[in-house]
């Protein structure tokens, strides 16, 4: 395999490496054997978009280090497959490449807690695409968004509570900032509002699956919130899981998610749905969820 690859990089990939513009390598036993088979360095100085799959952590910062020298390097896109110790550096170096405008970092190993300093210096970055398909706290996340002030999506895998509390004098400008996904949220409603109203004054898109607190059923107060705070919002998809043991019963808390089915929310034509889904004889998954008429 190394062999076939080898020949592949003398023959077609090395003479042409500063007339390429676009590189992908997805073959899942060979994107270790580059790095020690080739170097992306300022060489390939046509490089505009770069796709790693199934890269062993080891290699990551090394292989970052090596493209910031690279003066047209729009696009990464790198997903790891084993435990990364420390995102710090990782970032860091992200942030710094010159010109990147899009970057998604990804780890395939579940709910994985990943260390991320929130007092660490970082250098202001262009990008405006930030996908980050691995687990973060929300203050680690805040502490992103403060070095990214050009971003205009968003997308978070798994969001966590955080230690420190988000107080209301913490300032986060994002004027461009449009599209939100948030694939799993486990922060506490009341906390979330504190965030969220900081950063969606330009929002056109939220999604967002939460989880845990109930709070998040109250469609009088997202309404609030959406009129407030997202003027410009123009789809909103919702989506709430618990699960329960044994048995489900409503409750007051509950019956809060019929203010979704209020005059504000038809006219938008934006449906309310409850699915309860079996698991096994002993848990039952729930999921109210709130999106456009289809």
């Amino acid at each position: 395999m190394e062999l076939d690859f080898q020949n592949r990089y003398n023959n077609a990939i090395f003479p042409n490496r500063h007339r390429i513009v676009s590189l992908s390598i997805i073959d899942i036993l060979m994107t270790d054997a580059v790095f020690s088979l080739m170097t992306i360095n300022s060489s390939f100085n046509r490089l505009e978009s770069l796709c790693l799959w199934r890269l062993k952590s080891d290699n990551l910062l090394p292989c970052l280090l090596s493209l910031t020298t690279l003066p047209r390097l729009f696009s990464l896109t790198i997903y790891t497959y084993d435990n990364i110790e420390d995102f710090n550096d990782a970032y860091r170096v992200i942030f710094s490449l010159p010109v990147l405008k899009y970057n998604k970092l990804a780890i395939e190993i579940d709910e994985t807690y990943i260390p991320l300093s929130t007092k660490d210096n970082y250098q202001l970055s262009p990008l405006q695409y930030l996908i980050m398909e691995h687990s973060c706290t929300l203050s680690q996340l805040i502490t992103m968004l403060s070095w990214t002030p050009q971003l205009c999506h968003l997308n978070c895998e798994l969001l966590n509570e955080s230690n420190q509390f988000i107080g209301e004098d913490v300032t986060i400008t994002l004027p461009n900032l449009t599209h939100i996904s948030i694939n799993t949220c486990h922060v506490q409603f009341d906390i979330f509002e504190i965030f969220i109203k900081k950063i969606s004054s330009q929002l056109q898109v939220l999604h967002i699956t939460t989880s845990n607190d109930i709070a998040y059923l109250n469609g009088g107060r997202w309404e609030r919130l959406l009129v407030q705070h997202m003027p410009h919002l123009r789809l909103f998809e919702f989506k709430h899981q618990e699960f329960v043991e044994d048995y489900f019963e409503f409750t007051t808390d509950h019956a809060l998610i019929n203010r979704f089915t209020s005059s504000f929310w038809t006219k938008r034509k934006l449906v309310t749905e409850l699915v309860m889904d079996l698991i096994d004889w002993s848990s039952i998954e729930i999921i109210y969820s709130i999106h456009p008429y289809r």
